[in-house]
């Protein structure tokens, strides 16, 4: 992998990286839900300088979610159910619209907000999109072509792509193509799920090799770095970390796709 390509992918879910290091990759579920704290509305003859109720803490702010917008979700697009991603306890949807050229990666949030991603990839077959929060709180989405794959975050609802060291936007390479990598996966850490760049290799004896490569993006989404690496060596073809390694998502996070027609 190089030290900005990661892996990339095909199709499936990847779980666990195993090998002399026992990693154990899994699923994405981000939760997302803000707290809340409830305030009594005042009664009628009450005074309007009366005391607050010193039981809350004002500083606590019943969160609002991403301000709703005039654009919302296609009727034609393919939609999945999320957890939340902007912070108001309510699931949220992301969609794939594929009428639109290039196609439309979406999410739009219980608050009525709709944000959108244009898919730049060019590959002919079926396009698939995934989003999850990251252990540093960073909403991340990846888009594939079974080719190759672009990194993105949500940051102040609105869609941003991250930038590699080398200066230009963090992609993953799907097959190998440059010997950067076959899959994206996720690595549960403290506090949450790790982004893991894949790359899976056949060894002369037939069994396979898998390493995985943790990815940092920065809470602002501008920057995505490589961490360490893992490698788990001797995996047999059966093994279902083999075909996992060769697919972008991120445990239980639902993927949305398009027909590949």
């Amino acid at each position: 992998m190089s030290t900005v390509h990661s892996k990339t992918r095909t199709a499936g879910r990847y779980f666990v990286v195993a090998g002399f290091l026992a990693l154990a990759l899994s699923g994405c579920a981000a939760s997302g839900a803000a707290q809340t704290s409830a305030v009594t509305p005042a009664e009628p003859g009450d005074s309007a300088d009366a005391t607050p109720d010193s039981s809350v803490d004002p500083a606590v702010a019943t969160p609002t979610g991403c301000p709703a917008t005039a654009e919302s979700m296609p009727a034609e697009a393919v939609s999945a159910e999320i957890a939340d991603v902007d912070g108001d306890g309510e699931n949220d949807t992301e969609w794939y619209d594929e009428t639109t050229s290039p196609f439309t990666f979406g999410i739009s949030t219980a608050s009525g907000a709709t944000v959108t991603l244009a898919d730049d990839l060019a590959g002919p077959g079926g396009h698939n999109g995934w989003t999850a929060t990251l252990h540093n709180g960073v909403v991340v989405t990846v888009l594939d072509d079974s080719r190759s794959a672009t990194l993105h975050a949500l940051v102040d609802c609105k869609f941003v792509t991250p930038i590699g060291v080398d200066a230009r936007p963090y992609t993953f390479d799907m097959q190998n193509t440059h010997d950067n990598g076959t899959g994206v996966g996720c690595l549960e850490v403290d506090g949450g799920v790790e982004l893991n760049g894949l790359q899976v290799t056949q060894n002369r004896d037939d069994s396979y090799s898998l390493m995985a490569t943790g990815i940092t993006v920065s809470t602002d989404g501008l920057t995505a770095i490589n961490g360490y690496t893992a490698v788990s060596g001797a995996l047999p073809e059966d093994d279902p970390r083999v075909a996992e390694a060769q697919t972008s998502s991120c445990g239980a996070a639902p993927v949305v796709s398009t027909s590949g027609r």
